[in-house]
């Protein structure tokens, strides 16, 4: 059975790693764009200006991945106050298991035992 302040712990540090991601991605999409927009002004042709704006255009997959990044940290961070003030003892973190596998469509801990013995569900 997980150490409960273990797992607090790994949450906590996942969810920093997933702001951290998304401030850098932010940083270098902005810093991408703001070259990209110098590059255009001095763009001596249209086909250089089309390929400047592509690049900005391409640069929307941030505006997705933060999204994503920030509902998992989101997730995460509810998944801490699950695990905030239980007790130690392996039945209280054993029934937070069961009521995450089934939340997330998995087995709880007993039907696994069952499967195991070679029982049927």
């Amino acid at each position: 059975m997980a150490d409960p302040r273990k797992v607090q712990a790994a949450l906590q540090t996942s969810i920093k790693v997933l702001e951290s991601v998304v401030k850098e991605q932010e940083r270098a999409v902005s810093r991408i764009l703001g070259l990209s927009e110098l590059l255009i002004e001095k763009a001596q042709d249209p086909v250089t200006e089309m390929r400047v704006e592509a690049v900005m255009e391409a640069c929307a997959f941030q505006d997705v991945t933060g999204q994503q990044i920030r509902k998992v940290a989101s997730f995460l961070k509810h998944l801490t106050t699950l695990h905030q003030g239980l007790e130690i003892d392996g039945s209280a973190t054993a029934d937070v298991a069961d009521a995450e596998a089934k939340a997330a469509g998995g087995l709880s801990q007993e039907q696994v035992d069952k499967l195991l013995r070679g029982e049927s569900l």
